[in-house]
């Protein structure tokens, strides 16, 4: 990636957890979708879980094919890449809608802030190129 060569760690950073941000929307997305489909159980990506693998220098998330997320370890044997939840006794899954919509809105808040976050890194670089030649 361009940008992390030029940028340093934290375009590094925010990058990756844009990504994961992404991919956990989809997930919760896919959750409201199937609130009603019997047996249907409750998937999340842990994100705290996989932002803190990836500074700890492990390799970023990786999938066979970028369209599907699977359950189960990442191919390199670390977190997995979507948890699923047991389904909840007397009920015909483990969905919440109300709980799903509450996580689609602070993940969306959080991809939002991670947005921020990178507009910020982008302007102090725009800054220190403008303002820099300028004696």
């Amino acid at each position: 990636m361009i940008g992390a060569k030029l940028f340093g760690k934290t375009w590094q950073v925010v990058s990756e957890a844009l990504k994961v941000r992404l991919m956990r929307h989809e997930v919760i997305a896919a959750n409201i979708a199937n609130v009603d489909t019997p047996g249907y159980r409750r998937k999340d990506i842990p994100f705290e879980k996989v932002m803190a693998t990836y500074l700890k220098g492990s390799p970023p998330l990786k999938t066979t094919n970028p369209r599907h997320i699977k359950p189960g370890l990442a191919p390199d044997g670390g977190i997995p890449l979507v948890e699923e939840e047991p389904p909840v006794e007397g009920t015909p899954n483990n969905v919440s809608l109300e709980q799903e919509m509450a996580k689609l809105s602070e993940n969306n808040l959080m991809y939002q802030a991670t947005i921020q976050a990178l507009m910020k890194e982008i302007e102090l670089l725009r800054e220190a190129i403008t303002e820099g030649g300028k004696k």
